[in-house]
């Protein structure tokens, strides 16, 4: 009698036995201290690199390299879209070919190599401007952008697989890694604000105040700490096989659907037979229960299984099964949430450009002696965030709970969209108070001894406004109150809303929302520009933001959002929530299907493998065993994380 097959469709890992059996003295000993350390640090390392580089670039682009202020925050945002659209690709990477170890290291090579040759640009004579504001030539450019992209692509393989491959390090059938695995994600998103707290105080000052080559010569040395780090590691650590990437199997059945339109098909039914199990998956996963309650919208995807589909001699389905869809039609009907969504990275983003060039242009002294750069600002950011996640949680929710109301992840949502209008017309006022001041004469002189002032008004030498820089924080604090509102809220909720083994897909959503509203925000800057500053006019958005009006287009953003809102609350109002169940830590006894197997369900061999254990993030599990569904690369998600939501 054969060993029993698993099917692809289970979307479980094999677990490398060898990897697996080399690791138990390891096992004897704890993880977190044994293994983890080598993660840990390469998490720290790798997210000291990349806002290193990112947080002080919009400064870097306008002041070396003599970019316009609206073109620099362009160029910000298209590389921010791009960093957040390639752990796509990283992921399916990893669950489908690579693996997450191979995925990581790979990637963590391609990012060296871009933070090197970035480096070495602002070293080697010729490869910026000769002149503080000269324009780059072509050169130049070449060298910045294709440094900065391949950084990007770099940091794809990283961001979606290194707390997934750090969760495959645990046991979870050991009481002890059970314990740990707490511990290790609290380490984890300590060593990721460690990261970032020191790229947005330290590094950006020394970029400003010593060097631009060893403020970008850090972060390069950072990133080979990173990759040495986690090599080191490698003799320790528990490898999952790849195996089908759910979001592969997205695009195979929407493509399917698609090509099937205009023909006649039945819908194969689910029941009607004598087999009582889930579909295509082992049993009682309560996952792909609450998936296969048919979702009675995007009916068109039902083509995508027909009954002639089947070809029993293969052994294997041609076509997919109703629960395959019905997976996939949990997943599309998200996607109104996803776009109504999309406008909030876009403000989001302006975080990281115009209040950095907002700043550049107030009085930055601390003390009456220390310049703090503009972009240690976003430190307020992170602050705002650590401090009100435990107040939303632990003050808000429960005394909600106690006048008998509850707030829903929609609304929780809505209300973050609400605060972004907030943050916008709050970093609005301060514009237009400080351009008050600046037409009124209210500037700092020249101060000795200090190349400020010269350096931020290098184009015309217009003065910066005795406005002190700190009015800037309430509007920080404020994108960090709809961080907590809006973005957690969307992750949540896109984590909430799927069966397990589509969280792939919808948690790529919401990479894929920052990033189409990181690519959106660089296109409103293009057109406000445009639109603005024709023929002799300044502009909103001009070289000096003195003779502009950045108060008017961050209103322009108030006021999309706002229109934004009310498309959130026309959209919401019809949304009926779902109630996926998800499978507990450890899975309810197994119960064996009851009757004969259908044709089209019939069990598939994975990449010719006979009998394997089976893994569910370090769950050692064996072929006759019930087998829960989990999350792939990029699923993920502990406990809302007191950080930022990027930073995750």
């Amino acid at each position: 009698m054969s060993a029993p097959e698993f099917p692809v469709d289970a979307t479980v890992a094999l677990l490398d036995d060898e990897s697996r059996t080399a690791s138990r003295s390891t096992r004897q000993r704890s993880t977190l201290l044994t293994v983890c350390p080598f993660i840990l640090g390469n998490e720290f390392c790798e997210r000291l690199a990349f806002y290193g580089l990112s947080t002080n670039m919009v400064i870097y682009l306008t002041r070396i390299m003599g970019c316009r202020p609206a073109f620099a925050a362009t160029q910000v945002n298209l590389f921010e879209g791009t960093c957040y659209l390639t752990p796509v690709l990283g992921a399916w990477l990893a669950d489908a070919h690579w693996g997450r170890y191979k995925t990581i290291l790979v990637f963590s090579g391609i990012y060296f190599v871009g933070m090197v040759t970035l480096a070495l640009s602002t070293w080697i004579p010729g490869l910026q401007p000769p002149h503080e504001g000269d324009s780059a030539n072509w050169v130049q450019n070449l060298c910045l952008y294709g440094s900065l992209y391949i950084v990007a692509l770099g940091t794809g393989g990283i961001k979606p697989n290194v707390s997934a491959f750090g969760a495959d390090q645990f046991d979870m059938s050991n009481p002890k890694d059970r314990a740990e695995k707490d511990s290790f994600f609290n380490w984890f998103y300590f060593a990721i604000n460690l990261g970032s707290f020191l790229a947005v105080t330290t590094l950006v000052y020394v970029q400003e105040s010593v060097s631009w080559t060893i403020g970008f010569a850090i972060p390069a040395a950072a990133m080979l700490l990173a990759v040495v780090t986690f090599v080191a590691g490698s003799s320790k650590y528990v490898h999952v096989e790849p195996t089908e990437s759910p979001m592969t199997r997205v695009v195979k059945v929407l493509w399917t659907a698609s090509r099937a339109q205009g023909k006649k098909t039945d819908r194969r039914q689910i029941t009607g037979n004598d087999y009582t199990g889930p579909v295509n998956l082992p049993p009682d996963s309560t996952g792909l229960r609450a998936a296969m309650r048919k979702t009675h919208s995007y009916q068109w995807l039902e083509a995508a299984c027909p009954p002639e589909a089947t070809n029993p001699e293969a052994g294997r389905v041609a076509g997919y099964t109703a629960a395959q869809v019905e997976e996939v039609r949990m997943v599309m009907r998200m996607l109104p949430i996803f776009f109504t969504t999309i406008l909030f990275w876009t403000i989001y983003c302006q975080m990281g450009s115009f209040f950095v060039e907002q700043g550049t242009q107030m009085d930055r002294r601390l003390f009456g002696k220390i310049q703090i750069p503009a972009a240690s600002l976003a430190l307020f950011n992170t602050i705002s965030i650590i401090a009100l996640i435990p107040v939303y949680d632990r003050v808000l929710v429960p005394g909600l709970r106690y006048f008998g109301k509850k707030i829903t992840l929609l609304q929780r949502i809505g209300w973050g969209l609400l605060v972004c209008v907030m943050a916008m017309v709050a970093a609005a006022a301060v514009e237009w108070y400080r351009l008050k001041l600046y037409h009124e004469g209210k500037v700092l002189p020249a101060l000795d001894g200090n190349q400020a002032q010269s350096i931020l008004s290098h184009r015309d030498g217009s003065g910066i406004v005795d406005m002190n820089v700190f009015w800037q924080v309430p509007q920080y604090l404020l994108v960090g109150l709809s961080e907590v509102l809006a973005s957690i809220g969307q992750l949540e909720f896109f984590y909430d809303q799927a069966p397990d083994v589509m969280r792939s897909c919808s948690m790529a959503l919401q990479l894929l929302s920052v990033a189409a509203g990181s690519y959106l925000s660089g296109a409103v800057v293009i057109a406000v520009s445009s639109a603005t500053g024709r023929g002799d006019r300044h502009g909103w958005l001009p070289d000096d933001l003195n003779n502009g009006r950045l108060d008017l287009f961050f209103l322009f953003l108030a006021g999309l959002m706002l229109l934004n809102l009310v498309w959130f609350l026309w959209v919401v109002r019809s949304f009926e929530y779902k109630a996926v169940e998800h499978p507990s830590m450890r899975p309810a006894p197994a119960q064996k299907p009851q009757g004969t197997l259908p044709p089209w369900v019939q069990p598939q061999i994975v990449s010719g493998v006979q009998q394997a254990n089976i893994d569910i993030t370090g769950q050692r599990i064996t072929p006759d065993e019930d087998v829960g569904l989990y999350g792939r690369s990029v699923t993920f998600v502990p406990a809302s994380p007191a950080l930022p939501a990027p930073f995750r």
